[in-house]
């Protein structure tokens, strides 16, 4: 999946939650920026981001997609899929 044909509002919904985590402004949320080299992000804000993902979307998300979600990008690839999981359960 290419984050050009992502749902923009979900996308925004995760940059939101994201920026709130890592404690920066939405806007330096970049779809490739990494959220450790670049935020200055750490394992446990992983933790923070994947709960609060899991709260807001209704989703659950294993703790062995961490090492995917290093990026708005990837993380929203994580999230539209367990979406799209859930939908079809």
């Amino acid at each position: 999946m290419s984050i050009t044909h992502v749902n923009p509002a979900l996308r925004d919904e995760i940059r939101d939650v994201l920026a709130d985590i890592l404690e920066v402004e939405v806007g330096d949320i970049m779809p490739t920026s990494h959220f450790q080299d670049d935020h200055g992000g750490d394992s446990m804000k992983g933790i923070e981001v994947l709960a609060a993902l899991e709260r807001r979307f209704g989703i659950t998300l294993d703790q062995s997609e961490l090492p995917r979600m290093t990026n708005l990008e990837q993380t929203y690839e994580v999230v539209a899929e367990a979406l799209a999981q859930q939908k079809n359960a």
